[in-house]
């Protein structure tokens, strides 16, 4: 591996530390964003492996591979007979295949059993081998329609293949964004302790307005509840995410994203939510509104004149939710400020009770490095049957450990 490689291998996460992940890459045009992928699986903490069909070393130098993964890009099998060493029963096999992109041509020799070109040699080998492989097909809207390219994706997906679907654009079917694929191969390599399960999480801050134009809001960035339903799909769980006005957009990948302004907006939408589902656990991380204006003026008050506001207190979700959905394991999120751990502690165990909550993830937000608007967040998790935890780092890590403290 190249000092390139190395240098940016786990920048982001460690999320794929010690996995191999075989990159295929089949001759459309789309093969030119295909370096791209191979480096966030690597920031993830991936080894990737290169490998191009013959038609694909036509549309883009398999050195640029090379340079990207630090590892030797396999166009041709040869001596090392590399579809055994990285599909087969070796010790050196690959933990995932990623097809991306993926032709019409080469997704009906897979789904046939052709076996004649490096891609297709090794993706074959690996469905032998009971493999996980994911392919994202790209090509003309029309060749996606065509009956027999149809029917051979039906085939794969019987054979346990993930297909993750192109987007439509332009009577094009062009490749995911970078971001969605990767978040793909990082569900399929997770440990899905909550597959099966239904999850609902609330992020991000709330509005109570003054006047038209006017509102009391809080800092929130809305990255830790973000974190949690990112973890919570990446586990395998059906994810419904209820967000307030951030100014940072959610994932993409949770697709049952509805987005609210007003405390009474978010509270409406979690208990909609709750009626058309049982949710196994429920996690308000959002930063909701505890005092809404006693009265809202539709106009724009005067600026010219002194302005006496009358707050009244918001109506709270965690006590709405307890008794639309009493069987739902419920996680609360509390904010102090400027608190030791031990009042902290005090404090959460407090409002878990009141809330009739199973778990509380208490964090002081008077700190500038943790807390609201940063990456990076310092808790103590808390659950109505278990000792506290402290946990600290980024709101991703908080997330993974948060489900794994709720799990436990």
């Amino acid at each position: 591996m190249s000092h390139i490689s190395k240098d940016i291998t786990g920048t982001l996460s460690t999320e794929l530390e010690g996995k191999t992940v075989v990159h295929c890459i089949t001759s459309s045009i789309s093969c030119f964003l295909a370096p791209q992928i191979s480096r966030l699986l690597m920031r993830h903490g991936a080894r990737v492996i290169p490998v191009l069909s013959p038609e694909a070393a036509k549309f883009i130098n398999p050195l640029i591979f090379e340079w990207a993964t630090g590892e030797k890009p396999i166009v041709v099998v040869e001596g090392e007979v590399e579809h055994v060493k990285y599909a087969g029963l070796s010790k050196d096999k690959a933990d995932l295949i990623l097809i991306a992109p993926i032709t019409a041509n080469s997704i009906s020799k897979i789904a046939t059993g052709v076996m004649d070109t490096s891609v297709t040699l090794i993706s074959g080998t690996a469905l032998g081998n009971k493999l996980p492989v994911i392919i994202v097909p790209t090509m003309h809207e029309v060749m996606m329609h065509n009956p027999a390219v149809k029917e051979n994706l039906e085939k794969l997906k019987k054979m346990n293949v993930e297909v993750l679907y192109p987007r439509i654009e332009e009577e094009k079917a062009k490749i995911p964004e970078t971001d969605e694929i990767v978040e793909y191969c990082l569900r399929k390599l997770s440990d899905q302790s909550l597959k099966g399960k239904k999850v609902l999480v609330t992020a991000g801050p709330t509005r109570a307005f003054v006047d038209g134009v006017r509102f009391i809001s809080n800092p929130s960035s809305g990255k830790m509840g973000y974190a949690a339903a990112l973890e919570a799909w990446r586990r395998g769980a059906e994810v419904t995410l209820v967000y307030g006005s951030s100014q940072l957009e959610p994932s993409k990948i949770i697709e049952d994203s509805i987005k609210t302004e007003t405390a009474k907006e978010m509270l409406n939408a979690s208990l909609d939510a709750i009626e058309n589902n049982h949710f196994d656990y429920i996690v308000l991380a959002a930063a909701m509104n505890d005092f809404i204006p006693e009265k809202k003026i539709d106009d724009k008050i005067s600026s010219d004149n002194k302005l006496v506001l009358t707050l009244k207190p918001a109506e709270k979700l965690a006590d709405a939710i307890k008794q639309k959905s009493p069987e739902s394991q419920l996680v609360l999120f509390k904010a102090e400020y400027k608190k030791t751990d031990a009042e902290l502690v005090e404090r959460a165990k407090d409002r878990m009770l009141k809330a009739q909550a199973d778990f509380i993830i208490a964090n002081d937000v008077s700190k500038k490095e943790t807390g609201f608007e940063s990456d990076f967040n310092k808790v103590a998790m808390i659950g109505i049957e278990s000792d506290f935890k402290l946990s600290e780092g980024t709101k991703t890590k908080i997330a993974k450990e948060m489900f794994d403290f709720i799990l436990k």
